[in-house]
């Protein structure tokens, strides 16, 4: 599979509160009357206007998300608003390749999901130092790691 095109910084909210929080949360899969099981968290955005982040894990039991994003997402919009920015987070194991992945999945207008990497991002895509500066600020608490695991961004205020 190819490489994801990286996401903006700019696209990625800063954190509120987290609201939701569901380890067996059941998204549509696929085709009718099908579900998967996802974990689910919601935190609202530290914007203005607000708006809320949601992150959905593959959990790797019955139905992809990676399959289903758009109705996901729609879902997710239809509970939250529109004001909805969605992370598909896959697990080493269950992550593309083999590795731990954290896209951006943005909804074109005719309703397609189209997912941009936020981590990990090449070292030479000129979008990468914005997004190792969002995950060492907010990627701990969606991924439960160290924000020193992020490998970057020591303040430079001396």
């Amino acid at each position: 599979m190819e490489a994801l095109t990286p996401a903006s910084a700019e696209h990625l909210p800063p954190l509120g509160d987290l609201i939701a929080d569901q380890p067996f949360w059941r998204h549509p899969a696929g085709g009718p009357a099908r579900e998967g099981v996802a974990h689910l968290r919601v935190w609202t955005t530290a914007t203005d206007p607000p708006g809320h982040l949601a992150v959905v894990t593959e959990t790797g039991a019955a139905g992809s998300v990676t399959a289903s994003a758009g109705q996901v997402w729609a879902g997710l919009a239809r509970r939250y608003g529109p004001v909805l920015v969605l992370l598909e987070h896959s697990a080493a194991a269950a992550g593309r390749d083999g590795a731990e992945t954290l896209d951006l999945v943005r909804i074109g207008a005719d309703g397609s999901p189209h997912r941009l990497r936020v981590w990990p991002t090449p070292p030479e895509s000129p979008r990468h130092a914005g997004l190792e500066r969002w995950m060492a600020a907010h990627g701990r608490r969606i991924l439960s790691k160290p924000a020193s695991w992020f490998g970057c961004c020591q303040a430079e205020d001396s």
